[in-house]
């Protein structure tokens, strides 16, 4: 499989990926185990479909649901704004109230996914894009007596519906991080990290077509700077 890192642990999880038709055993009871004393390393990354998800939820616009429930943190070597779901004092999850998750309709892929893990996997030799799901490891103490299959875990979270979505953000994402390290000065970086969090996160309407926007945002931002590679035919 081309344009992936063979280390360790992609060779690992490229065993162990699933097919749509894999089935395993779990029944998420909603007790909120998942929801509470999450480790720094395991905080939930909040991505544009999961902002306009939420918003939609609540009525609320995007921006709001930052204030309220996230988190802003810098991207390492992204160099990008990152946002982070916001916890509680007692390490719970901003979005659980008496043990239950409050948007639970339009909660996060990731937690909408859990226990499943993918991971987004472009193949240069067929020109293909496609997500590849793999069962993570975890403690949660769902019941284990009923079967379900990946294809049925997927369709209960109304995950796909956002496939293309996702993968405008995260081509938005790569865009904007080229461009910040192509930039000289720390002033340069500044204004392009609010210009990139601001069409990342904030530049949408939540009555408006969600994947026409992020199309209009990332062609925006590569307009920034032209001489950055960009396949406009990756937008159909």
């Amino acid at each position: 499989m081309s344009g992936i890192k063979t280390d360790s642990k992609t060779e690992t999880l490229d065993k162990n990926f699933l097919p749509r038709s894999a089935s395993f055993n779990f029944k998420c009871t909603q007790c909120g185990q998942c929801c509470r004393n999450v480790a720094p390393a395991d905080k939930v990354l909040i991505s544009t479909v999961d902002l306009f998800r939420i918003a939609v939820l609540q009525g609320i616009e995007m921006t709001e649901v930052i204030e309220k429930y996230c988190d802003m943190v810098p991207g390492g070597e992204s160099m990008l704004p990152l946002l982070v779901m916001r916890e509680r004092l007692d390490g719970s999850c901003i979005f659980l109230k008496k043990g239950k998750c409050t948007v639970h309709e339009a909660k996060p892929l990731a937690c909408a996914l859990h226990p499943l893990g993918r991971i987004d996997i472009y193949d240069d030799e067929t020109d293909s894009q496609d997500f590849h799901y793999y069962l993570k490891e975890t403690s949660c103490p769902a019941e284990r007596d009923q079967s379900v299959t990946v294809q049925e875990w997927l369709d209960a979270g109304d995950v796909e519906r956002y496939d293309s979505c996702v993968r405008l953000y995260k081509r938005m994402a790569s865009v904007c991080s080229k461009i910040m390290h192509a930039l000289k000065t720390d002033d340069e970086r500044r204004e392009m990290f609010s210009t990139a969090f601001f069409m990342m996160y904030a530049k949408y309407d939540i009555k408006g077509d969600l994947r026409g926007q992020l199309a209009q945002n990332l062609a925006f931002i590569q307009s920034i700077n032209p001489k950055i590679a960009f396949d406009k035919s990756k937008l159909v």
